[in-house]
């Protein structure tokens, strides 16, 4: 009995020794982080779901109606992906009719990040669809989680579709919408403050009224905004040194995902001032040639086809005004028909 009650106390002496007790406080530190992980996420949700939306009217709140659009529309049709030179410069109802079939762009800002636009399409491709992609220069590991997520604003649905490389920066992307959604109203409440505008009151074209109910950029842009001449640090460059062997391979592997579910993907170019483009013509044919030795996609646009004059653009060097949106749709449509012609 009294090597029981030893035992008894020498087990309880090494529960409450230093070990026992680093255990313990570790374990109360765990239970601590987890219950303020979980009252975090809370506040989120309820600010992301639950309290008004601040982001509604954004530019970047496009995306949603995008991807309803899509979602609703039936296969074969044609995608267009891109950011902000799509928006600006692909006009759907032009190129439906052109090609007879429904046609749908997808991206926006280019803040968001081109892989983000690639993710969330890759569910939708069908049979026979045409996704078309006029390439620039990306990081495909690249997403702007925070600006993705004032864009989603209060669609629980995609906030759930946030693909796994977006995950880590949910945080941050978090952190804003809380302080937007209840810190700021809250000083503004207390300290009369202002509360930052989402829009950009210099230009009312990045506003969510500014688009019809597929996504579609349908405000009039009548006049060039472009400095004249265009500021160096404003001209772009077509260079193989920034498209990597990681983002060839990213879109061979897409071509590859469309060819197994029936679809055909292909390559253009977005359109570009020609004063605002840095390159010869040598040097573009260069890059034509380039791209179509390292691209499993077909290339069906000249690239000289879609370098702009002055009147057809708008306020960047490669955002088109509606007279240029509606030229690059058009042929842009033309390409995509002689591309269906030469299908086997």
């Amino acid at each position: 009995m009294r090597k029981i009650t030893e035992n008894g106390q020498e087990k309880r002496k090494r529960a409450g020794g230093p070990a026992g007790q680093a255990f313990r406080l570790a374990r109360r530190g765990g239970a601590i982080l987890l219950a303020a992980g979980l009252l975090y996420a809370g506040i989120f949700m309820a600010a992301f779901c639950l309290l008004p939306p601040l982001y509604e009217d954004s530019y970047q709140r496009v995306i949603v109606r995008q991807y309803d659009s899509l979602k609703e529309t039936e296969s074969p049709r044609v995608i267009v992906l891109g950011t902000s030179y799509i928006t600006f410069s692909a006009d759907t109802a032009v190129m439906e009719e052109e090609l007879d079939m429904p046609c749908q762009i997808f991206g926006c800002h280019v803040g968001m990040g081109v892989r983000y636009f690639f993710d969330l399409v890759k569910d939708f491709i069908g049979e026979g669809d045409i996704v078309v992609y006029p390439i620039w220069e990306a990081d495909v590991n690249y997403y702007g989680t925070e600006l993705i997520m004032t864009g989603i604003e209060g669609r629980t649905d995609l906030l759930l579709k946030m693909p796994p490389g977006a995950v880590k920066g949910v945080l941050a992307g978090s952190r804003d919408i809380i302080t937007k959604k209840i810190y700021e109203p809250l000083r503004d409440a207390i300290f009369r403050g202002v509360i930052d505008q989402v829009s950009d009151p210099e230009d009312p074209i990045y506003h969510i009224s500014s688009f019809d109910e597929k996504g579609t950029m349908t405000a009039r842009r009548e006049e060039c905004l472009i400095d004249d001449p265009v500021p160096d640090d404003q001209k772009v460059r077509y260079s193989q040194e920034n498209y990597s062997a990681e983002y060839i391979q990213f879109l061979n592997e897409f071509d590859a995902y469309c060819r197994e579910r029936g679809a055909s993907f292909y390559l253009s170019y977005p359109t570009v001032l020609d004063e605002g483009l840095a390159n010869s013509q040598e040097e573009l044919d260069a890059f034509d040639a380039w791209l179509k030795s390292q691209a499993t996609a077909p290339v069906i646009t000249d690239i000289r086809d879609t370098v702009m004059e002055r009147e057809e653009m708008y306020n960047a060097v490669m955002h088109a005004n509606s007279l240029g949106a509606e030229r690059y749709s058009r042929m842009l449509a033309e390409d995509v028909k002689e591309a269906i012609a030469l299908r086997p």
